[in-house]
């Protein structure tokens, strides 16, 4: 469940890992149509940010650094219990704003994972057709990067964290 073909035809079957722009085959794209994402509910907290921490905000590299030039924030490195400032910075940076490029959605659309650019980064669906950048090289790569992709699990946690309204909770 939760991947279907993408409208150019292109699916791998592997949770999106591969796709995106430059990426080779085209991953396939989420099915938000036979997906439920209102239960079980999901803590910013307890369980997004271990998520986070464990992929995107190792160090001071890539996502942890607030106010980085050309970054976004996504919390504190792993060894670090994120403080409310933190959490607070970490959804200024992503919720309702638009990405360095011209992706046609937020980052986070809090309610809507499908528009929510954070989700095709991770799911690595950056060719579906509802990205302003799918033609493009601009939407740039799946995340995290030089990693292997996150786990459905991990995803989904995600997802349902932004269709429950990506909440400080």
């Amino acid at each position: 469940m939760g991947l279907v073909a993408c409208e150019d035809g292109g699916e791998d079957g592997a949770g999106g890992a591969g796709g995106g722009a430059g990426g080779g085959t085209p991953a396939a794209c989420f099915d938000y149509g036979s997906w439920d994402g209102s239960a079980p509910a999901v803590s910013l907290r307890t369980d997004v940010v271990p998520i986070l921490q464990g992929s995107c905000t190792f160090g001071t590299s890539c996502h942890g650094v607030p106010g980085a030039a050309g970054s976004v924030y996504l919390g504190p490195s792993a060894a670090t219990t994120p403080t409310d400032e933190q959490l607070a910075a970490m959804l200024a940076d992503t919720v309702g704003v638009e990405p360095r490029v011209e992706a046609g959605m937020p980052r986070i659309s809090a309610g809507d994972p499908s528009q929510s650019f954070l989700m095709h980064k991770v799911d690595g669906t950056l060719s579906c057709g509802d990205l302003a950048c799918a033609a493009t090289e601009s939407c740039q790569d799946a995340m995290p990067l030089n990693q292997e992709p996150l786990s459905a699990e991990k995803r989904d946690i995600l997802r349902r964290w932004i269709a429950q309204g990506a909440q400080d909770n």
